[in-house]
């Protein structure tokens, strides 16, 4: 294979054009870095699960130089032992105990998003879906895992949300910064030297001196347990002595518990906030499918029941609702592994610092595996046909060990704010007519912000 990645065409249809020419496992180089680009859901069970040990670290370009070093602590970016052990703390804080916990918060952000979007139908104006929907997610992740009410729905400009936007919105500097690691990789240990990473510094400070100052503030507040957000559970796993050095396996540091707050709302705040975004274009599109999903949240909850963790499992047409969207438009579309040992896959011998690259997009958007994957149905995700759903194909959220550990949070936030803003609007119509997509980060966005226009229903 000779060829170059053209980037005219976007990552999702390049990659798309490879595997119709190359086969499902595609060696390349990713600048200089040696990669294999895998559609194969074999070749992925044997990576994520069967030979799980080989493949535990993701790939980084710059190999983890261009993250600074309170994000190289977080969850999804540690590698080796020390993921493992900072992933063996935090497990317990997604119990289904502690998720049911925080489903107040999420219905009290979930009822303001409906009541916003409720007032843009009023009054007639369209709504931003990306102003609402990110200051939504926003509000969640502040309430369940810091045990803040910002209401950013209320007033958008609070400094929470402008860095939450500045963090995530990957401009051209970011992508200059990207580029020039990539062809110059030794650029990278000067970005480690003066802590320039991927995200931009000033970003990462205010949420770190935020999470920290109210590390300080629970440490010295007596009544601090009264708290049952993530931020408290991880502080109880805090090692205990002056200098924040952890004892044995079951103690994070200080800077381990800062770092996990900071990834969870990297990891929460765009993906919830993207999700929702696609979720209600398709409704517009797809009218039927929004009445099916009002009538089963009267069918579940009534007029006045109130969602929480364990009844919104009932809501079996909303999750393939959920999934559906997924499928075609998955928040992190890529997904990588990296080699820790030489081993070999598909008959072919793979040196140790070899690259996966998973296409999450793609796969889901795969007709062998998905029959006519441009139409938007969700009953592919009912009891009965998802049994027919591969696991392997279907990855938003990976798989394995290292599979996302919010998922059910995530799907039980998603589900809350559906039935809250169904129960006082309609989706009727949404620009653009035509959606597509930002992909260049591996993150999911509309190049286009989405503009809703809303009839109420009370």
């Amino acid at each position: 294979m000779s060829e170059l990645f053209d980037p005219n065409i976007g990552t999702i249809n390049c990659l798309a054009a490879w595997q119709q020419r190359y086969g499902r496992v595609i060696p390349c180089f990713w600048f200089w870095d040696p990669m294999l680009v895998v559609t194969d859901p074999a070749v992925l069970r044997e990576i994520t699960v069967k030979n799980f040990n080989i493949w535990a670290d993701r790939y980084m370009l710059g190999h983890g130089d261009l993250q600074q070093q309170i994000i190289r602590k977080g969850v999804f970016f540690a590698e080796g032992a020390s993921w493992k052990r900072i992933r063996r703390i935090i497990t317990p804080t997604f119990s289904s105990t502690k998720l049911k916990l925080l489903t107040h918060h999420i219905n009290l952000t979930s009822g303001r998003l409906a009541q916003k979007l409720r007032d843009s139908a009023v009054v007639g104006r369209p709504a931003s879906a990306k102003n609402c929907f990110g200051a939504f997610a926003l509000d969640v992740i502040c309430g369940t895992a810091f045990g803040l009410d910002i209401n950013s729905l209320q007033n958008i400009n609070v400094p929470f949300m402008k860095h939450a936007q500045s963090l995530l919105s990957f401009d051209r500097y970011v992508q200059m910064r990207l580029t020039l690691v990539g062809l110059f990789p030794w650029v990278s240990k000067i970005f480690k030297m003066f802590n320039i990473g991927f995200f931009m510094n000033r970003d990462v400070n205010f949420f770190k001196e935020n999470i920290m100052a109210l590390i300080q503030d629970r440490k010295e507040n007596e009544t601090s347990q009264k708290f049952a957000d993530f931020l408290q559970l991880l502080l109880n796993a805090e090692a205990s002595d002056e200098e924040g050095i952890a004892l044995g396996e079951r103690k994070l540091t200080i800077d381990e518990i800062a770092a996990q707050g900071i990834i969870f709302l990297i990891a929460g705040y765009e993906t919830t906030s993207s999700t929702l975004q696609f979720l209600s274009y398709e409704l517009s599109r797809n009218q039927d499918v929004q009445e099916k999903l009002a009538e089963e949240i009267q069918s579940v909850f009534g007029e006045k029941e109130e969602p929480d963790y364990y009844n919104v499992k009932a809501l079996k047409y909303m999750e393939a609702v959920i999934n559906e969207t997924l499928r075609i438009y998955p928040p992190v579309h890529l997904l990588s592994r990296q080699a820790e040992v030489d081993t070999v896959i598909n008959g072919r011998t793979v040196p140790a610092g070899t690259a996966i690259l998973i296409p999450v997009a793609n796969i889901g958007r795969d007709p062998e595996f998905f029959p006519e994957p441009q139409v938007f149905r969700p009953e592919r995700f009912l009891e009965k046909s998802k049994e027919n759903v591969n696991p392997f194909t279907f990855l938003p959220f990976g798989y394995g060990p290292r599979g996302c550990i919010g998922l059910r949070l995530a799907m039980m936030e998603v589900k809350i704010a559906l039935v809250h803003i169904l129960r006082k609007v309609r989706v009727t119509s949404a620009t653009p007519e035509h959606l597509e997509l930002e992909e260049y980060t591996g993150v999911l966005v509309p190049k286009v912000p989405i503009q809703l226009n809303l009839r109420a229903v009370q």
